[in-house]
């Protein structure tokens, strides 16, 4: 059996969830009282630190629509026919003795943690008219929107994702991952089609639940910080469902434009696999692929000769991936020079009251960490020029995390280390820098390569889209020259990419960019045999353009 690894600072244990187990397998009446004692300490105690903490996070905005908490010990519940025991507490709005209040929960089970929208529905029939005349209104429409998380399909990966579960009564219709914008989420959950007429029809309560659920081993390796950023970013991000399963008798117009300005400010603007096609020129399907290969892998290389855009694809890769969540990006730049201790963590000497100290500073990657540790989504850094650092040296002690994220050392500090589960590194690497030979195999063994090559489409499509006046038989002949060049090239770790003709000023700048940009390339790469780039030269080329 796999050990579990549990973070030093979880503020549940193994005992925690072996303590409900036991429970839910010997429910009489005396089992609680002689473990009082231990259910104080590993389930109820947490769960209510957890809850407070998270109130603490939430905005004011928010707490203005909460106006009771209720501690739900020991409840037993029939799930499927089986009746389980689960420990809950939880936020509502309204009268606490009603059956129609929506919960903002946190919910302990034997193997799970989930927390999200627990509602009590009498009448899901007169919910779903009201959701169609409230919710498909423009200001509805124009806040919901704005929750659209990448459109990542990720059901088959074994990966760390956030699956929402909507459960009417024991029924469960719908699983989709946070792929889907709120909007959508609300269609799938009110679809007619999926939901039984009996269930519409019926005067009794329908229970709909809209969580978050963690197997245990994932939520044993969160710090309590990372644990309570979680649940109440999640949280404010599901809120207008809190508010719609509350409120659907009422004009929500008003709440909708007041949470409109908290969600600019607490979550990144969306964004589109067919914005970065749009401006990369890629195939959407292509593009989710390097998406899926990232999420999965957690760190990729893009890799290509010098000009094909690696730069630019990983700073748009990282936009998406971070669209619709709390995350963040960074860049930084590999060189020779760079070293753990800039990386990881290292002495400095610093000035302090006339004298000098060496402190040890966090290097950039873990600061990164840090911040990423407080974030509930997507953070993404980007190595740019990753194999021109000695990386074997730099990156020290991340190569053994690279390889599970559950996995945590002790630094030269002494310091406890783990990459947060929501961290993505995104490499650049050109593969025309002959430093690439450092790049060994252990390190590429830990991550997905990406390869990108001269894409003569992307020079079509950019030069129609921004239509730059650069004409169409002279940009075909441009681009049948780049072949016959990377022919001449006859290595694909050197062709010559497309990014030196992307400027909306190639008809005016064209003859300095191939003399000034062009030509010292390839008298580089043809050093031992300049007579075969003869043919190269700007003279030559410009009567082929027809200059």
């Amino acid at each position: 059996m796999k050990k579990v690894f549990v973070h030093p600072e979880c503020p549940f244990s193994a005992d925690t969830f072996n303590l409900v187990a036991q429970f839910n397998e010997n429910p009489r009446s005396d089992f609680y009282p002689q473990h009082k004692k231990v259910f104080l300490q590993y389930v109820e105690n947490p769960l209510k630190y957890i809850l407070s903490q998270v109130e603490e996070l939430l905005p004011d905005f928010i707490k203005n629509y909460i106006n009771f908490r209720i501690d739900q010990f020991g409840s037993l519940l029939l799930f499927q026919g089986f009746p389980s025991i689960s420990y809950s507490v939880a936020l509502g709005l309204g009268d606490i003795n009603s059956l129609d209040n929506a919960q903002l929960m946190l919910n302990i089970e034997p193997e799970k943690f989930t927390f999200g929208i627990y509602s009590k529905i009498k009448n899901l029939k007169k919910l779903i008219n009201n959701y169609s005349s409230q919710c498909r209104s423009d200001s509805w429409k124009t806040l919901l929107e704005l929750y659209k998380l990448p459109h990542q399909s990720f059901c088959e990966l074994n990966r760390q994702v956030h699956s929402y579960n909507y459960l009417i009564e024991d029924y469960r219709f719908v699983k989709i991952e946070n792929s889907l914008s709120v909007l959508s989420l609300l269609e799938e959950i009110f679809c007619w089609q999926e939901i039984p007429k009996n269930l519409l029809m019926t005067p009794k309560v329908n229970n709909i639940q809209v969580a978050v659920s963690l197997e245990s081993s994932e939520v044993l390796g969160y710090s309590a910080k990372h644990l309570i950023t979680k649940i109440a970013q999640t949280f404010k991000k599901i809120f207008p469902l809190f508010l719609l399963f509350n409120l659907y008798e009422k004009d929500l117009s008003v709440l909708v434009n007041e949470y409109f300005l908290l969600y600019k400010k607490e979550f990144n603007q969306a964004y589109y696999l067919e914005e970065i096609s749009e401006l990369t020129g890629f195939q959407t399907s292509e593009i989710n692929r390097w998406i899926r290969t990232i999420n999965r892998k957690q760190q990729a290389i893009i890799q290509g000769p010098p000009g094909t855009g690696k730069t630019f694809l990983a700073q748009k890769l990282a936009q998406y991936l971070i669209g619709g969540g709390d995350g963040f990006s960074d860049i930084i730049q590999f060189h020779p020079a760079y070293t753990y201790e800039d990386f990881i963590q290292g002495i400095r000497p610093q000035s302090q009251d006339g004298g000098l100290t060496y402190p040890l500073v966090p290097g950039r990657f873990l600061e990164f960490c840090k911040q990423a540790e407080a974030r509930e989504d997507t953070c993404v850094l980007i190595i740019d020029e990753i194999n021109r650092a000695n990386l074997s040296q730099v990156f020290g002690e991340l190569m053994y995390l690279l390889d599970d994220r559950d996995r945590t050392v002790k630094l030269a500090s002494g310091q406890q280390f783990t990459i947060p589960k929501n961290v993505c590194i995104i490499g650049t690497m050109n593969t025309a820098d002959r430093s690439i030979a450092l790049v060994d195999n252990a390190l590429r063994r830990r991550f997905a390569f990406i390869p990108l090559s001269p894409n003569y489409k992307v020079l079509r499509h950019y030069h129609k889209t921004w239509q730059t006046g650069f004409p169409l038989a002279r940009l075909n002949r441009l681009i049948g020259i780049l072949k016959d060049i990377n022919v001449a090239i006859n290595n694909k770790h050197y062709q010559l990419g497309i990014s030196f003709f992307l400027t909306k000023t190639l008809s005016e700048n064209i003859q300095d960019i191939w003399q000034m940009e062009i030509e010292p390339y390839l008298e580089e790469y043809f050093f031992d045999n300049l007579e075969k780039m003869d043919e190269f030269l700007w003279e030559k080329i410009k009567n082929k353009l027809g200059y």
